[in-house]
């Protein structure tokens, strides 16, 4: 398992992003990880909150889990930008990581998803 997140994160980034990264060589990554106690936060309840932010950004939003080892939200918008949110079970802690790409220079509308999904997730922790 400790092999497959690495490599599972950077595919579903890369096959996300890579048509319109291609198109247009600039972009902006904004990126967040978190270790919280699962007691806390469970990897279900990051997937759940991180959809929840998806449709409020109106964004789509495409979820795939790997019961009580991964749950990987995901995302985009054609010419705009990309998200990525893994919520991973790593014994008793979840990792979140919240990553955001704006296919230009400048932090943009996926930047922000990324702070606010990243927000919106260590709120639901308290």
């Amino acid at each position: 398992m400790k092999a497959l997140v690495p490599a599972l994160s950077v595919a579903l980034l890369a096959g996300v992003a890579a048509p319109a990264a291609a198109q247009n060589g600039d972009f902006n990554l904004t990126y967040h990880v978190e270790r919280t106690p699962a007691s806390r936060l469970s990897i279900d309840s990051c997937g759940r909150v991180a959809a929840q932010v998806a449709r409020q950004a109106k964004l789509t939003a495409d979820t795939q889990s790997f019961p009580g080892q991964l749950v990987t939200v995901k995302g985009g918008r054609t010419g705009a930008g990309a998200f990525v949110v893994q919520c991973i079970a790593v014994g008793t802690t979840t990792v979140s990581v919240v990553h955001g790409m704006d296919y230009g220079q400048r932090k943009a509308a996926f930047g922000a998803f990324a702070d606010r999904t990243y927000a919106a997730l260590k709120a639901t922790a308290k």
